[in-house]
């Protein structure tokens, strides 16, 4: 009898297929969301390896795989300092070679077991990013879990797979950045201390239980706050601001103790969790600790002294709660005690400790303040810049975006209608809120909004579905799939439908061409310039790449150790594909110096911003060589030109964009415009570098017989912003005239015109360089770009330059190529040299060398000028470098010109030199082209060793251009041709080519004299 009674209580009912399903469904979700993110984010991993080489998106990158590497070749110790960047000083990592690095380092080395190649290396940062970006789908599944069951977990899963934000954008293949390994930990910390101020709250702890060593009571509740405290620890130990999420949970307990005790509730049980939470980040950043000072962008005293900060505040509101219990206090006061408390500490600072208070205010503003920082790093660098379209934060998260701010009002209006709602829901709250607030200050956060939004979007779906009374055990109502299939519809909708979609972005994953064409560029300086502290020297260089230094304010350099100057942005390039070190890099350090460099308007200033940078010390350090691209000297940032950000920190005299260039938008058409330059554009260091390679540059020549006025008309905008525009007569905004003599009549008498300013165009004379050369290249040309070719197409058809679109995608012999797209234009040589005087290659090279010295006679009073041939031997280019100089009155003159014509092979990089491509096809070539007392130039050859120019040879090459003895008159030409151009058409035909004066009307002939233009 008991056998059958044991028989029919102990058999449990057979499990149905239904209720496998209820129990099990979300593992399969689960993985099919992993799956899919890892695919999407991992999937275009190939367009990321060009010639076997692993080429990283972006700089930073760049950087982290430098980290990683000096953890494999030091494991398990990250990078202290680096004397391979910021040269002179050098720098150390801070928010670089963390825990991030040391992870992957640690990794690499499994898997090349225990000596990995730094191929090995870089395929394991190449896949990082997307690993990392779809394991965050974990700790998202499970915080919404917490909030709204196993539903919520999973919709919160399937929203960030869904979403195209910069959380997607930062985490596919090739993105070897922290900014992936902070979304995911940070959600990873709040999901930590969500779960520990839960436990808080249903184990109650108190202040007695730890004076009683109840370590069972007490247990769960620390243990748990320990987790948190380590799981923001990490957090911290990856990226060091991350001091954000400290001040998120300071104002997050600062509240919710505030509203626990003010309905009747005893804050203690969280204030304890906070106070162990905080104490445990403290005590653990004390081991990382760098820097005895306060900032966010290293491990320093902040983050200590913050979580020490925000742990004394929650033991302090936890006694000030039983202190007004005590008392019989009414509850209401105690907010205006804690308010009153933090408002006299705030006033104490500011009296006390003005900088520091300052630093916070800053920081907060900066964060949360939903302003730009009028700093020009902030206004230089894109991701610290506001969000200035907020539509894109619903072409990112779709109506995910307005779901979460749902799912916020029902969590607030649950607080306020029932007191035993939860610390957790209250947490997600408070952190969507600064996260979407810190988003419109810099949209660089946007990378942590997908987490608050897919979380709080499934506590809306989760009221959906209970409002709704969804259960299979009940029975299914058709309103009720009705119901739930709209909300999913909706909510997911437009996350697949809306561009850009998360397929869109992981399957236009790539570097870029700015990488691809850097890294030639930085392979020919690696492979052609001596090492680091080898320059001059002909030694063994002193600098290991992978070598251990202690943390110093200031690097003592040896001899033979040299700086590259460049804009800040490729400075991590720079150190690790060049292995080479900059003056300036994405740190924004050195910046100053690097603005003051490439907008120098002479070359005696440009030299003397090297001077200051220049170590003078026993063993002297200093730049020698200048990197610039297209990118630099183009003026059209939203075409990818960077030459706008160099103002904001050039700090020599007051200038802006305004300086440099302006805008004329096409009357016709608003939406088109083109940029005309000033003469300070033509002037400035990077242009004359990498437009005219050093070589002085006429307004007017024999290869450019037009000179170029820029034309335009004041007009007003509907919203009454003037603007310049198109002339209103209809008349092209470039007008091209045969004299320089009418160019100037038609500016004097129209006012709103100037000479020059249009492509490689100058108005006035540029003069030629003394001591930097163009030594090399990368092989890819900025015509590559379509970026480039875009407003190089625009702004050509302002000037009348005629471009047409190829059928076949060829271009003929005499014609350049610009792809655009999926279209190729062809434009005839002789336009594209007007626009760009040199053939542009993506990165140029240039060396600081002391040059070589001419000397000679000439007749007395005139004017000397010096040509010679190069050739780039890498991209096959030629070009003329000439340089004039004036004869005094006693016949003599003297050069400097950077440019050798024999010796090369003398002093290569074996001597500590440079192995130049750009090499002289010839002698210089010497005349003296108005001779008094001759009818025909007194012409001259000379050559000039590669020894004299880099300072090995002292002596000066002479040549003498003594006049004849015979008396001759200066020969004149009568020009009697009609306005034709050189291919036969005449004004007005489809060339463009325009000689117009004052009125528009067609220039007459003119009988002109043909000396040389002004020096």
């Amino acid at each position: 009898m008991s056998h059958s009674r044991g028989t029919s209580t102990d058999t449990p009912e057979p499990e149905s297929a239904l209720d496998r399903v209820k129990s099990w469904y979300h593992v399969p979700a689960l993985l099919l969301v992993f799956g899919f993110m890892l695919w999407n984010r991992a999937r275009n991993y190939t367009n990321f390896i060009v010639d076997g080489e692993v080429i990283f998106s972006g700089t930073d990158p760049w950087y982290h795989y430098r980290s990683t590497m000096f953890v494999v070749e030091n494991w398990p110790a990250t990078m202290p300092f680096d004397p391979w960047t910021r040269f002179p000083y050098g720098n150390r990592s801070g928010q670089f070679g963390t825990l991030m690095d040391q992870v992957f380092g640690t990794i690499s080395i499994v898997i090349g077991l225990g000596d990995p190649s730094a191929h090995t290396v870089a395929m394991v940062a190449l896949f990082a990013p997307a690993v990392m970006g779809a394991v965050a789908a974990i700790p998202t599944y499970y915080v919404g879990r917490r909030l709204a069951g196993r539903i919520g977990g999973v919709t919160a899963a399937g929203i960030l797979a869904l979403s195209a934000g910069l959380f997607l954008q930062r985490s596919v293949a090739g993105v070897y950045d922290h900014q992936v390994a902070e979304g995911l930990l940070q959600v990873t910390s709040v999901l930590a201390v969500m779960v520990a101020v839960s436990v808080a709250e249903r184990d109650k702890p108190i202040y007695e239980q730890f004076l009683d060593r109840d370590v069972p009571a007490l247990r769960a509740s620390v243990g748990y706050a320990v987790l948190a405290g380590l799981a923001i620890s990490l957090y911290l130990w990856t990226w060091p601001p991350a001091v954000l999420l400290l001040g998120i949970l300071g104002v997050f307990f600062l509240l919710w103790l505030t509203l626990e005790f003010v309905r009747g509730k005893s804050p203690e049980h969280v204030a304890i969790s906070g106070a162990v939470m905080m104490t445990t980040v403290a005590v653990l950043q004390l081991a990382v600790i760098r820097r005895l000072t306060i900032s966010a962008t290293d491990h320093t005293l902040l983050q200590v002294l913050l979580a020490a900060v925000i742990a004394g505040g929650c033991v302090f509101m936890a006694w000030l709660a039983r202190y007004v219990e005590a008392n019989d206090y009414d509850r209401n006061l105690y907010p205006v005690v804690v308010g009153g408390t933090l408002a006299i500490l705030a006033v104490l600072s500011a009296v006390l400790t003005p900088d520091l208070f300052s630093y916070f205010v800053d920081q907060v503003l900066r964060v949360v303040g939903f302003t730009q920082n009028p700093g020009a790093t902030t206004t230089s660098v894109g991701e610290a810049t506001p969000l200035q379209d907020p539509s894109r934060l619903y072409q990112y998260h779709g109506l995910a975006l307005f779901a979460a701010i749902i799912g916020a009002g029902f969590v607030l209006f649950n607080q306020l209608a029932d007191s035993e709602a939860s610390a957790e829901q209250f947490l997600m709250v408070v952190w969507f809120a600064f996260i979407l607030a810190a988003s419109f200050t810099q949209i660089r956060f946007g990378v942590y909004l997908v987490f608050p939004v897919a979380a709080l979007s499934a506590v809306a779906v989760d009221y959906v579905v209970r409002w709704t009374d969804f259960s299979f055990e009940d029975g299914v109502e058709a309103y009720e799939v009705i119901t739930i299939v709209s909300v999913v519809l909706v909510l997911f909708g437009t996350l697949v439908l809306v561009s850009p979609t998360a397929l869109a972005v992981g399957g236009g994953a790539g570097p870029g061409e700015e990488p691809a064409a850097w890294t030639e560029g930085m392979e020919w300086l690696d492979e052609n310039s001596p090492e680091e502290g080898v320059y001059g020297t002909g030694g063994n260089g002193t600098l290991e790449y992978y070598g251990t230094y202690a943390d110093q304010e200031d690097y003592d350099y040896p001899e033979g150790a040299y700086g590259v100057m460049s804009w800040w942005d490729y400075g991590h390039i720079i150190t690790v594909q060049g292995e080479r070190i900059p003056n300036a890099n994405p740190f924004q350090q050195g910046s100053d110096a690097a603005a003051n460099f490439l907008l120098a308007p002479n070359e005696t200033q440009a030299n003397g911003v090297l001077e200051t940078v220049d170590e003078d010390d026993e063993t002297p350090a200093e730049t020698r060589y200048v990197a610039v691209d297209w990118k630099m000297a183009n003026t059209y940032g939203q075409g990818g030109g960077k030459f706008f950000a160099p103002p904001r920190f050039y700090d020599v005299s007051n200038v802006s964009e305004s300086d440099y260039y302006g805008t004329i938008r096409n009357r016709q058409n608003p939406q088109q415009y083109m940029n005309y330059r000033t003469q300070d554009y033509y002037d400035s260091m990077v242009v004359r570098l990498y437009e005219y390679h050093g070589s002085a540059k006429e307004p007017q020549s024999a290869s450019q017989p037009f000179v170029y006025v820029v034309d335009w008309d004041q007009a007003t905008t509907r919203n009454g912003q003037n603007i310049r525009a198109s002339p209103e007569d209809g008349s092209p905004a470039v007008k091209r005239f045969r004299t320089m003599e009418a160019a100037r009549n038609f500016t004097e008498s129209d006012g709103t015109a100037q000479i020059g300013g249009f492509g490689a165009q100058p108005g006035e004379r540029v003069p030629a360089l003394e001591h930097y050369r163009f030594v090399g290249s990368s092989e890819t040309s900025a015509y590559s770009s379509g970026a480039h070719n875009q407003f190089q197409l625009i702004e050509s058809g302002f000037g009348q330059l005629p471009s047409q679109r190829s059928t076949t995608g060829d271009c003929a012999a005499n014609q350049t190529s610009m792809p655009v797209g999926n279209q190729t234009y062809c434009m005839s040589d002789a336009a594209a040299g007007t626009m760009d005087h040199t053939n542009p290659a993506w990165t140029k090279l240039f060396e600081r060398v002391p040059g070589g010295t001419i000397e000679g006679t000439a007749p007395a009073n005139t004017t000397v000028e010096a040509s010679v041939p190069m050739r780039n031997n890498v991209t096959n280019e030629t070009f003329t470098y000439t340089q004039r100089v004036d004869v005094g009155s006693d016949g003599q003159f003297e050069m400097t010109v950077p440019y050798s014509t024999t010796g090369y092979d003398d002093w290569g990089t074996e001597e500590g030199y440079t192995n130049v491509s750009v090499r002289a096809q010839g002698a210089y070539e010497f005349s003296v082209p108005v001779n008094p007392q001759a009818s025909i130039p007194l012409n001259g050859t000379a050559e000039v060793t590669e020894g004299q120019v880099v300072g090995e040879d002292g002596s000066a090459t002479t040549v003498n251009l003594s006049a004849p003895d015979n008396d001759q008159t200066t020969e004149t030409t009568t020009d009697t041709s009609t306005n034709e151009t050189s291919d036969g058409t005449t004004d007005g035909s489809a060339s463009g080519d325009t000689s117009t004066t004052d009125g528009g009307e067609t220039a007459t002939p003119n009988t002109v004299a043909r000396p040389a233009a002004e020096p």
